[in-house]
Parts: C-alpha cells; structure tokens; sequence
C-alpha cells in the first residue's frame, strides 16, 4: 500500500454523472481551491498492473465494453489507476487543477488494513471497502457496466475529462466553472 499524491490525469473515474451531492462537492473544491486537499482522507485506487476489470461476458454489450476499455487505455497512457471510490473528492481536485492524495492498493492485505483505518475515522466515505484486489476488479466491472452505454458519449473517462465536461454542461456551481476556466 502506497500514499501517492495524483493528477486528474492519471486516476479512471467512476461513472457516476453528473455528481450526487453537489454540498459535498463545493466543501471538497473550496478545500482543494485553498491548496489544502493533503488534509483530506485519500481516495482508494488501483493500479492498472494489479489488474483491469474486463468483462467474461460473450454478449454484444460486454465485447464492446473490453474494446472500449481497451482503446481508452491505449489513447490515455497516463490514466495508470482506477478510482474505487471518491467522485467528489477527485472533481473537486480536479476543478481545481490540484493534486488528489490516494492510497494505492496493490495487495489483498491492504484491504483489510483501510477497513481498519474507516473504523479509526482515517478514511472515510468508503462504505463497501472490498476485501480483495480481484473483489475490487469485480465491483469496477459491475460499475462500469451498469453505466455502460452503447452510444459512444464517453465510455471511459479520466478524472480530468470528467471535471472538463462537468464545466461545459454547468452541471457545477457558476463559481467552479469559472475557476476551472480561469486555471486554463
């Protein structure tokens, strides 16, 4: 397990749009906006080398989903980790052109050692901490595929891309577009 500090850039988002609680949002941008996002709990990612979550499916849907997946990751070489939880917290970095502190998981001990971290309040927000790396994988793919759409809007996106379309479709606050512009 690893504490990293990462770009938009670099994390998968979960495909949750436009965002759920918007209250949440502003708290995590105004503290991002302050440059203070290092004082948060990090957000729980995985490196692509632990593994993908590609689809066993043999339906029309689940081949498109593995080509997709697949070409989003050749067209984004930097897009190294999938985020498991932190949508908030990760577009709110984002709209702010700030770092995301994460914690990488890379073995099956490392989850048990976050669920003991959520119960010490070190973490929070992440209700259904997995109890492996393939668990996780698992839970991404069902994730994906649940919001899988075989129109090709954006099948995959960075945390980046997500934070940018957000902005162009004022699904934020007038007051984070125009930060997020102004950091252009």
């Amino acid at each position: 397990m690893q504490n990293k500090l990462l770009i938009p850039e670099q994390i998968i988002a979960l495909k949750d749009y436009p965002l759920h609680n918007e209250q949440i949002l502003k708290i995590y941008f105004r503290v991002f906006q302050m440059k203070q996002g290092k004082i948060l709990p990090p957000c729980p990612v995985i490196h692509k080398s632990a593994g993908i979550p590609y689809t066993r499916g043999e339906n029309s849907k689940s081949n498109l989903y593995n080509v997709q997946l697949k070409k989003f990751l050749e067209e984004h070489p930097r897009a190294e980790y999938f985020l498991l939880d932190g949508n908030h917290k990760s577009t709110a970095a984002a709209l702010s052109r700030q770092p995301l502190p994460v914690i990488v998981l890379q073995k099956n001990h490392d989850f048990k050692y976050c669920k003991k971290l959520a119960k010490e309040g070190k973490i929070f927000g992440w209700y259904a901490i997995g109890s492996s790396i393939s668990g996780a994988l698992k839970e991404l793919e069902q994730h994906y595929l649940k919001h899988f759409s075989e129109k090709p809007a954006f099948y995959f996106y960075t945390v980046a891309e997500k934070a940018k379309e957000l902005a162009k479709n004022n699904d934020v606050s007038e007051y984070m577009i125009k930060a997020f512009k102004k950091l252009n």
